[in-house]
């Protein structure tokens, strides 16, 4: 897995370590699939620590390339 210099900061941004997003890749559900100018995006979710964590990411050559990661806070998971 390699982490994009915005993914390392969006991580720090909110407080997501890189054992959540290896656990998104491999768990998470797969909600978003599409092109951005002709690469192939790839969008999974998990619910992590009372927070749903989004990891944008790309494959090349079965190597996972991480663009972006963020945590959506909400009621429904604090409870």
């Amino acid at each position: 897995m390699i982490l994009s210099d915005h993914a390392k900061q969006a991580m720090l941004d909110d407080d997501v370590e890189e054992s959540e997003v290896r656990q998104c890749l491999e768990h998470g559900k797969l909600t978003t699939q599409g092109f951005v100018k002709g690469e192939p995006r790839y969008v999974k979710t998990c619910e992590l620590k009372g927070r749903k964590i989004v990891v944008v990411y790309t494959l090349n050559c079965d190597e996972v390339r991480v663009i972006t990661v963020y945590a959506i806070w909400s009621k429904k998971w604090r409870n």
